[in-house]
């Protein structure tokens, strides 16, 4: 600061109002080239990385027999459920077959989630149904099975009214010696999952919680490691996809060895596994002794997996949601959007309120910026004179300027503190719209059919009145064009930067904008919409009680 004196400041080291303005300016758009580059570059690349590798194919297993491990030929799904006798499943949530050969859990489908809008291991035990022969969250399955050798299994399984499979496993020793068992359950993929480089907002792949550590691993790094080995006495360990997890929750407080495991294969689709290992248990003859273990299989509600954190005491359960950096603000987030639409019904509606209530809470914080840009706006004629008058001399230019915004109590980086604190929020609400998945196929009203989608309008068709479907990047929907236009009415109603090509961006912006978040979650442009017209009435009120003329559309001229 050249400038002695003032509210603005009085040291010489101190940053000019200016150039902090300019900072966080520089700060936003970098955020904004980041994610362009990463949606239209990074994202791409992936895609192109992966494609030989996609596969949507998995199966799951639970099993004693760490020989389970093997690798086997891929067979469809037809095939294997007509392969002899199984074992009916049907809580309401998951319906699908148990094999009586292996006991393998190798059949489960969802009941309420669809892909669109509107195996493995080598196993031979037989085991015997005993009782029931269709397992519902009323009637658990047991199973039975004897090794020939002294050893009878027993095997209960049973299921809740949501995703949850709970194994008890028993042994008795008949034999005259003594025996040393290890429980044990894995879960496994080939390849990688259909749409996996299509995204890179959320981690898929092996994932577990283990000890005190999330552990999110990547299937290339898996693949270059070959195998990652843990061991914690409490914790989980599986695979999860954006919207999907299968994992194993074996009883907490026992030290348990778990494994995340990467077998290549001849034709390129790599073998993903994650297991566990516990205690072993050492059974005298006569002895008897059990383990129990749970596999998670579903989606990722966050209400049913907080329930289950609780109920069964599995550490952060709810770290299998994605939640990201701002996890102190995604999560309640999500509750305050979540119950908005349990009151209201639709989820757009929701988003909209959760909007306004946003706005309410930041309303002071922004009326102060509101009164700073006002006041900007009030003095540009004088900026201007300055500017014509000193256009030869930069250093006193400056020193004018500070001396006006001292005189006049006017704070130029002032309004720029609201933006700053829009950016975790953006990105947090940016992770709840994309990876929860109760927005997943979420309507709202008109041509709003999927808020978790892109707006599927563009108006380089007018919108479907021509009979043309452009290529994606031209898909800029009515959504997106609505809120280009709150962008522009805002621009024209703060000043210009005094700077000529910081106000160059400047009026570059929205168009950028624009283009970039037409291809993210309608939810989240028509949260920026609806934002950025409640900032447009509250400027506007602000500007009219400080006696400030308002005309929209209108761009002062600037330094050439």
């Amino acid at each position: 600061m050249r400038n002695p004196g003032g509210p603005i400041g009085n040291q010489n080291d101190q940053m000019h109002p200016d150039d902090r303005r300019n900072l966080i300016l520089f700060i936003l758009i970098a955020v904004v080239i980041y994610f362009a580059y990463d949606h239209f570059l990074m994202q791409p690349k992936l895609a192109a990385m992966r494609a030989a590798q996609v596969e949507a194919q998995s199966n799951v297993a639970i099993n004693p027999d760490s020989a389970a491990a093997e690798t086997q030929t891929i067979r469809s799904r037809e095939d294997v459920v007509a392969d002899g006798a199984r074992v009916k499943i049907d809580n309401g949530s998951v319906f699908g077959t148990i094999p009586a050969k292996g006991g393998r859990i190798d059949d489960l489908q969802l009941k309420t989630y669809f892909k669109t809008l509107g195996g493995t291991g080598h196993v031979d035990t037989v085991w015997t149904m005993r009782g029931n022969d269709v397992l519902s969250k009323d009637t658990p399955v047991t199973m039975e099975w004897a090794n020939g050798q002294g050893l009878p299994f027993t095997r209960t399984i049973s299921v809740d009214d949501k995703y949850m499979v709970t194994v008890k496993q028993s042994v008795t020793n008949n034999g005259a010696a003594k025996v040393t068992l290890y429980p044990y359950a894995y879960v496994a993929g080939i390849g990688i999952p259909e749409g996996f480089s299509k995204q890179t907002i959320a981690h898929e792949g092996p994932i577990g919680y283990l000890g005190d550590k999330l552990h999110e691993v990547k299937y290339k790094d898996l693949d270059e490691k070959g195998a990652l080995e843990f061991a914690a006495a409490k914790g989980w360990i599986g695979i999860t996809e954006k919207y999907w997890l299968t994992t194993l929750v074996p009883e907490q407080g026992e030290m348990v060895k778990y494994r995340f495991v990467a077998t290549p294969a001849a034709d390129g689709k790599s073998r993903y596994q994650a297991d566990m290992r516990g205690a072993g248990r050492e059974i005298a003859p006569g002895a008897s002794a059990e383990s129990v273990s749970r596999l998670f299989a579903g989606a990722k509600e966050v209400r049913v997996l907080d329930r289950y954190e609780r109920e069964y005491a599995i550490p952060h359960f709810d770290l299998a949601v994605d939640f990201g950096l701002y996890y102190f603000l995604t999560k309640p987030f999500f509750y305050l959007l979540s119950f908005l639409w349990h009151v209201t019904g639709n989820f757009g509606v929701a988003i909209v309120i959760f909007t306004v209530l946003l706005r309410g809470a930041m309303f002071p914080l922004n009326n102060t910026s509101y009164r700073s840009f006002a006041k900007l706006k009030k003095i540009a004629p004088q900026m201007t004179e300055l500017r014509d008058q000193y256009k030869d001399d930069k250093q006193k230019l400056q020193q004018e300027m500070v001396a006006l915004y001292t005189r006049e109590k006017v704070n130029p980086a002032a309004g720029c503190v609201p933006i700053l604190l829009q950016i975790p929020i953006f990105f947090a609400l940016y992770k709840v719209l994309s990876v929860t998945i109760e927005m997943r196929h979420a309507p709202f009203f008109g041509w709003i059919h999927d808020l978790s989608a892109m707006d599927p309008t563009t108006i380089f068709n007018l919108f479907g009145l021509i009979p043309w479907d452009p290529p994606l990047f031209m898909m800029i929907g009515a959504w997106p064009c609505l809120m280009l236009l709150a962008m522009l009415v805002q621009r024209s109603m703060n000043p210009p930067p005094q700077d000529p090509v910081q106000a160059k961006m400047i009026q570059l912006m929205p168009y950028f904008m624009t283009f970039i978040m037409a291809q993210f979650a309608s939810g989240l442009v028509i949260y920026w919409t609806v934002s950025n017209v409640l900032s447009v009435v509250q400027q506007y009120i602000i500007m009219r009680s400080m006696g400030v003329e308002v005309k929209f559309f209108h761009r002062p001229e600037v330094e050439k």
